[in-house]
């Protein structure tokens, strides 16, 4: 049986993940988080892998609070980029393969079209810096890996816009949200359905490749916003906002719809629309 190890695993893809594992009965599953499995715990991390032997590794684990980054820069660093650094040279030590998922913040914003998986990175954030960084990694240990960039991650778990925006309408009159920021909402739910059903397909993949997984189709801010607000049935207004007049620790890039056509090809995999996703995503809020 394939043994498979998820880090991260009471964030919201980890939990995803964890909804997900029975219906894939051919694998044993093991969820890690913090406080008792720490990336950043060197000795212990090593220690766990000389114990036990593992088949694939899938990292959940990241920091994410993008605007924070900009102050907690050796954090974010020491968690997303200097943790996959041991996970690719304990990938080599004990022969496991790594699925790793990025993000959309590692581009700079400025494309017109979407990104495809093999476009120059050039983030402009300390979060996105530090993904960006862990992707370098990861290609220079030339491990058997999967890196997987998502964007705009919601979920019934944990803390995101899409929970965030739920609470704010049903206790507010008015929101203002941001409608000048172009990307794809993805449903974490679909996204870890999604990896492991690739995971399925190819589980003794070879080499190292990318990969974009978002649900389909694109919005602002705002769109997602009235969306949630339509299914929702809310009477709080949502006015339209530019970045100008939202300003952020982190500067937000404002485009990164992400190209998906790559892994639709190799593993026949069509995301649902970001709508469709989000009604499924509400209906287990509620």
């Amino acid at each position: 049986m394939i043994k498979v190890l998820i880090i991260g695993a009471s964030g919201q893809l980890g939990q995803s993940f964890q909804y997900w594992a029975p219906h894939f009965p051919g694998y044993k599953f093991l969820f890690k988080d913090l406080p008792e499995f720490d990336l950043m715990d060197q000795m212990a991390v090593s220690a766990y892998f000389m114990e036990t032997s593992i088949n694939i590794v899938i990292n959940c684990a990241a920091y994410t609070a993008v605007d924070l980054a900009e102050k907690e820069q050796d954090l974010a660093k020491k968690v997303n980029t200097d943790a996959v650094a041991l996970l690719c040279d304990l990938s080599k030590k004990h022969q496991f393969k790594l699925v790793h998922f990025s993000t959309d913040y590692v581009f700079d914003g400025t494309a017109n079209a979407p990104y495809r998986e093999d476009h120059p990175v050039n983030p402009i954030g300390v979060y996105g810096k530090t993904k960006a960084a862990a992707e370098a990694i990861i290609q220079a240990a030339a491990i058997d890996s999967w890196i997987i960039r998502t964007s705009w991650l919601f979920s019934p778990y944990g803390k995101n816009f899409v929970k965030t925006i739920f609470s704010l309408l049903q206790n507010k009159e008015k929101i203002d949200v941001v409608s000048d920021q172009t990307g794809s909402p993805t449903y974490a739910m679909d996204l870890a359905e999604a990896t492991l059903k690739a995971i399925d397909q190819n589980p003794e993949f070879t080499g190292v490749h990318r990969y974009h997984f978002s649900n389909s189709g694109e919005t602002s801010w705002y769109g997602l916003a009235v969306e949630i607000k339509k299914l929702n049935h809310s009477s709080c207004r949502v006015n339209p906002l530019t970045t100008a007049d939202y300003p952020t620790a982190a500067a937000r890039p404002k485009y990164t719809v992400l190209s998906g056509e790559k892994i639709k090809k190799e593993f026949n995999l069509t995301p649902r629309s970001w709508e469709s996703a989000l009604e499924a995503c509400l209906k287990k809020i509620k």
